[in-house]
């Protein structure tokens, strides 16, 4: 019975073509020759590409591990989808953690300087006491 593998680096993609069995494991409409896949099942949302980081980068020391394609998808501005990218990446973290994360990453924190935060709070507090 001749068989074809299909190995990647990743186990989890590892397949093996069969024939088509004589059983009824198979629809009967198909034709053609069965995908016998792994044990191990990730369903395609929970599977995450990471981007390796280019020298210049890794120079720099913004960030020194390579990142996921989900991560860099996210628009810059778009604060309520790094919300849920965070919460769903890291749900032991608590949410208003996740808010000021999400809003460093891709909203206005991302260019704040100490002085303006100073400066901010220092506004904020005379508009809310007048």
């Amino acid at each position: 019975m001749p068989s074809h593998a299909i190995m990647t680096d990743d186990p989890r993609l590892n397949y093996i073509v069969v024939p088509k069995p004589e059983d009824d494991s198979f629809e009967k409409d198909t034709e053609g020759c069965g995908l016998a896949s792994n044990t191990v099942m990730t369903p395609l949302e929970k599977y995450d590409y990471y981007v390796p980081l280019p020298e210049s980068e890794k120079e720099k020391g913004v960030h020194k591990t390579p990142l996921p394609a989900s991560f860099l998808q996210i628009k810059e501005g778009d604060v309520k989808a790094g919300i849920e990218w965070y919460r769903s990446h890291y749900p032991k973290v608590p949410d208003d953690l996740i808010e000021i994360m999400a809003r460093y990453n891709f909203g206005d924190l991302k260019y704040a300087t100490r002085k303006s935060i100073r400066n901010g709070a220092k506004k904020y507090k005379k508009k809310t006491t007048t």
